[in-house]
């Protein structure tokens, strides 16, 4: 769901040759995170560095608006 998130946002993201993850804002800050995170910490951390970066993240408790 947070890849989805960041390529509507038009972000791209690649795969390094190290085994991690490169998020690329549309500005062009980059952030590395792990592909398989092991630490409970891992994917918070990883998000508040996205959020850092200009990635909007609603808030986990956020409605979906429904259009009527």
């Amino acid at each position: 769901p947070l890849a989805e998130l960041a390529v509507e946002q038009g972000w791209t993201i690649e795969p390094t040759n190290g085994g991690h993850v490169r998020w690329v804002s549309p500005e062009g800050r980059a952030v590395v995170t792990a592909a398989t995170p092991s630490q409970s910490k891992s994917i918070p951390n990883s998000r508040s560095q996205l959020r850092r970066a200009g990635l909007v993240i609603p808030p986990k408790n956020a409605k979906k608006k429904v259009l009527r």
